[in-house]
C-alpha cells in the first residue's frame, strides 16, 4: 500500500511517458502566462519546473517510498508482533493512549530543538516523531491514505477559513 497512491499506481515506464507531455503542457502555460502579461504566473512555472530544486519526496532518492517502507513494517509488526525483538510491537501492544503519549514526547522534543535553533537535532527528533505517529495511526486503524485525503481536501483553502469551519471545540 503506497502513501502516495496516485503517484505511484502507475508503472515508472508510465510516469516517464507522461513527464514530455506534462513538460509540454507546462511550456504552453508558461508561454500563455507571459503572452497575457502573467508575468507573476510564469515566475511561478520557471520555479516549479527547475530540475536542479529538490522536492521534500525526492531527497537522495528516498522520500515517499522510505515512508511507503516505515508503514509496511509498522504494518507488519501489527499483523505479527514479537514482543521480544520488536519495539514497535511492544508499542502497539501497549494501544493507542502510550502510543499518543509517545506522539506528545516527540513532539515536544522537536520543538526543544527547534527553540535552540539545533537543526540536527530537529532533524532527528522529527524521524522519531514520524515514526511515533504511523504507530498511532497504526494503533488506530487510521491508514496513510486518509490523512493524505485530509490535506488534499484542505489544498486551497484558506487556514483561517478551515479552522473557522470547525465545530466549536474542535
Amino acid at each position: 500500500r503506497s502513501l502516495l497512491p496516485s503517484l505511484t499506481s502507475a508503472a515508472p515506464a508510465q510516469r516517464t511517458a507522461r513527464r514530455p507531455t506534462m513538460q509540454a503542457a507546462s511550456r504552453r502555460l508558461l508561454v500563455s502566462a507571459v503572452a497575457g502579461g502573467g508575468a507573476a504566473a510564469a515566475a511561478l512555472m520557471v520555479a516549479r519546473a527547475r530540475p536542479s530544486e529538490s522536492r521534500c519526496h525526492e531527497a537522495s532518492g528516498a522520500g515517499f517510498a522510505r515512508l511507503d517502507k516505515l508503514w509496511a513494517t509498522i504494518e507488519e509488526r501489527k499483523a505479527s508482533p514479537d514482543t521480544q525483538r520488536s519495539w514497535t510491537a511492544r508499542l502497539l501492544q501497549k494501544g493507542p493512549d502510550k502510543c499518543a503519549q509517545k506522539v506528545g514526547e516527540e513532539a515536544t522534543e522537536v520543538c526543544i530543538e527547534a527553540a535552540a535553533r539545533r537543526r540536527e537535532g530537529v532533524i532527528k527528533e522529527s524521524a522519531d516523531l514520524l515514526f511515533h505517529l504511523f504507530v498511532l495511526w497504526a494503533s488506530m486503524g487510521i491508514e496513510p491514505r486518509e490523512v493524505l485525503a485530509e490535506l488534499n481536501r484542505r489544498e486551497g483553502v484558506s487556514g483561517v477559513s478551515e479552522k473557522a469551519s470547525r465545530p466549536s471545540g474542535a
